[in-house]
C-alpha cells in the first residue's frame, strides 16, 4: 500500500467474494450499480468528508457520512483483528472465522435449529475422538488404531450428511440479493477483518437486523466441511501458485519474530487442526462491539441511524479485550535470500524493513515509492518502469511501494524479467535506480507530479460511497482517528527532495534487505550455486 488512504494491493489480504444477483425489492442490483455510477459522476467536481462519529454504549464505533445524491448506502464493518493476532499453532484462524460468519445464525441458514443442534454436538464429540486418534500418528511411542480412525471418519461423514438436511445454503447472500444489495464481500488481512456491501437506503434497517443477529448469534454450521474449503483455497492460491508461494516464503524470510511472517490463510497443518470450539472462542473475544468500527455512507440521517444502531446492536455486550503483545522484529543484521524453484516464469521480490504507519519517515518513503513506481496505478512514468522496461528492456513489469500497517513492515520492489534476461540483471538495475536517490534528490518536477497525484487520489477515493466507507474505517483502525487522512495528505505533499534522499540512505542498504527469487525448475536442476531453497 502506498498510503493508508489509498487503495492497496496487499498479497496478505484474503477476499471472499459472494455472488450478487438479479432479484429485487424496490431497486434491483443492476439499477443499484447504475445509481452508484451516476453518484460517482455527480460527485466528480465536488467532494467533501463531513464525518459524524459516535460511539454506542457498548463501545461500537460509528462513522457516518450523509450524502443524498442517490438513494443508496454503503456499509463497511471492520473488526480490529487479523492474521497478526492468530496464536501460534492456529495461524489462519481469523480467516477461518470470516468464512464461518457466512454460515448463518439460529434463524438464518437452517430449516430447524433445534433439530440441527444435537447433530452439531455429536459432530464435535466425534471429531474430538478422531483428532485424538490421529494425533497418535505423530508419536513413535503410541500405537495407532487405524480401524478405529476409519470408523470415526465414517461416522463424521454420516453425521455431516445428516446435518445437510437442515442446512439452507447461502440464505444470507440470497436475502441480500432480494434486498437489491451489491458488492457483498468480506476480507481478512494481517491487521483487520471486514465485511461490506451497498444497498438501497430504504433497506438499511433490515441490514442492521441481519448484521446484529450475525454478530450476536452466529452458528458455525458445516464447520469441518468449510475447513476443507479453506484448505483448498490455500492450495489454489499458494501451494500450486508460484506467485503465492514466493510471497509466502519471502514473508517468512523477511520476518523472523513478528507474526507478519505467517500467511493470513494459515499454514496447512494449522488449518487441518482447527476445531469449532476454538474458532467460536476466538469469535467471542474479538468480534465484540467494542472491537469494531462501522462506516455508513450515503442516503442517511445520522441522528436516526444512531438510534437504529442502538436498537439493534446496543444489546450486544462489550467484551474485555486481551492485551495484545506482538513480538518486535529484531534489527536485521545482514541480507537474507530465499529461492523458490517452480515450473513457472522467473520473478523477483526485494523488501526493505520500514517503520509502521504514522512514523515521520513513512511520508518520504511513500513519495519515493511513487517516484519509483509511478504516481498512478499502471503508470509508465515511474523511474523503474522507464529504466528497466523502456530503456534497458530487462523487465516486463516492475512496481514499488511501502506496506503501511499497524506494525513495522516492508518497502517492496517486485519485477518480472523480460524474455532472455536474468534475475541478476533485473536486480542490478533496480539497485542502480535506488542508488540514484541516495546520490541525488528527486527533481522539483517529480515532486510536483506526486503532489498532484496525492490530491487526485483523494478526490477519486471520495467519489464513491463505498470508497469513503472503506477509507474512513481503515484509517480509524490504523491511525486511531479517521482525521489522519488529512494529516497524511498534507505531510506527504510537504515532503522535500532532501527527505527522500535521506530515507533512501537510511533504509535501502544491503543489510536491511530481503530478496526472494522465483526460479524456473530448469535453472534449479542445472545446479546453479545461488540457490538456497528449493520448494516444489
Amino acid at each position: 500500500m502506498q498510503s493508508i488512504s489509498r487503495v492497496r494491493r496487499d498479497r496478505r489480504h484474503y477476499t471472499r467474494t459472494l455472488a450478487t444477483g438479479l432479484p429485487r425489492v424496490r431497486m434491483s442490483a443492476w439499477l443499484l450499480i447504475a445509481a452508484l455510477a451516476a453518484s460517482a459522476l455527480a460527485r466528480a467536481q465536488k467532494v467533501d468528508l463531513n464525518v459524524v462519529d459516535h460511539t454506542l454504549k457498548n463501545g461500537m464505533r460509528l462513522l457516518m457520512v450523509e450524502r443524498h445524491d442517490a438513494p443508496i448506502v454503503s456499509l463497511y464493518m471492520q473488526f480490529k483483528v487479523g492474521g497478526v493476532n492468530d496464536p501460534q499453532g492456529k495461524t489462519g484462524i481469523a480467516h477461518m472465522l470470516e468464512h464461518m460468519m457466512f454460515k448463518g445464525t439460529r434463524t438464518y441458514g437452517t430449516a430447524s435449529y433445534k433439530g440441527e443442534l444435537p447433530i452439531m454436538e455429536k459432530i464435535d464429540q466425534t471429531y474430538a475422538q478422531l483428532a485424538a486418534e490421529r494425533d497418535k500418528r505423530e508419536s513413535a511411542f503410541q500405537k495407532v488404531d487405524e480401524e478405529k480412525i476409519q470408523k470415526l471418519e465414517e461416522e463424521m461423514t454420516r453425521l455431516q450428511q445428516e446435518q445437510e438436511k437442515f442446512v439452507v445454503t447461502d440464505e444470507l447472500s440470497q436475502t441480500y440479493e432480494r434486498l437489491g444489495a451489491v458488492g457483498l464481500n468480506a476480507s481478512t488481512g494481517a491487521d483487520s477483518t471486514q465485511y461490506f456491501l451497498s444497498l438501497p437506503s430504504n433497506q438499511l434497517e433490515v441490514w442492521a437486523y441481519i448484521e446484529a443477529d450475525r454478530m450476536a448469534n452466529p452458528i458455525f454450521r458445516e464447520f469441518y466441511a468449510e475447513r476443507d474449503v479453506v484448505h483448498e483455497e490455500r492450495r489454489l492460491r499458494t501451494d500450486t501458485n508460484p506467485d503465492g508461494l514466493l510471497w509466502e516464503r519471502f514473508q517468512a524470510t523477511a520476518f523472523q519474530a513478528h507474526p507478519y511472517k505467517n500467511p493470513v490463510v494459515g499454514w496447512a497443518s494449522d488449518i487441518d487442526n482447527y476445531t469449532r470450539e476454538e474458532v467460536l472462542e476466538y469469535f467471542k473475544t474479538f468480534y465484540a462491539p467494542n472491537n469494531s468500527i462501522v462506516a455508513i455512507v450515503g442516503d442517511i440521517d445520522p441522528k436516526k441511524t444512531i438510534a437504529m444502531m442502538e436498537k439493534y446492536f446496543g444489546s450486544i455486550p462489550a467484551q474485555r479485550q486481551p492485551r495484545r503483545h506482538i513480538s518486535d522484529e529484531p534489527d536485521q543484521p545482514g541480507e537474507r535470500r530465499v529461492v523458490v524453484a517452480f515450473d513457472a516464469q522467473p520473478d523477483l521480490l526485494i523488501g526493505y524493513h520500514i517503520p509502521q504507519a504514522g512514523h515521520e519517515d513513512t511520508f518520504a518513503l511513500d513519495v519515493m515509492g511513487q517516484l519509483l513506481s509511478g504516481v498512478t496505478r499502471g503508470s509508465r512514468t515511474g523511474r523503474l518502469y522507464r529504466s528497466l522496461v523502456l530503456e534497458k528492456k530487462v523487465a516486463l513489469d516492475v512496481s514499488a511501494g511501502s506496506n503501511s500497517s499497524l506494525y513495522p513492515n516492508l518497502f517492496i520492489v517486485s519485477a518480472t524479467p523480460a524474455q532472455g534476461k536474468t534475475i541478476a540483471e533485473v536486480e542490478e538495475a533496480i539497485y542502480e535506480e535506488i542508488e540514484k536517490f541516495q546520490k541525488e534528490p528527486p527533481t522539483a518536477e517529480e515532486l510536483a507530479r506526486v503532489r498532484n497525484a496525492v490530491d487526485a487520489s483523494m478526490i477519486r477515493a471520495l467519489r464513491s460511497n463505498s470508497g469513503v466507507a472503506r477509507m474512513i474505517a481503515g484509517v480509524e483502525h490504523i491511525a486511531g482517528d479517521w482525521r489522519y487522512i488529512f494529516t497524511e495528505v498534507e505531510k506527504t505533499k510537504a515532503v522535500t527532495g532532501e527527505q527522500v534522499q535521506a530515507m533512501a540512505k537510511k533504509y535501502f542498504s544491503p543489510e536491511n534487505r530481503t530478496v526472494g527469487e522465483l526460479r524456473p525448475l530448469a535453472a534449479e536442476e542445472s545446479g546453479d550455486p545461488q540457490s538456497m531453497e528449493a520448494v516444489q
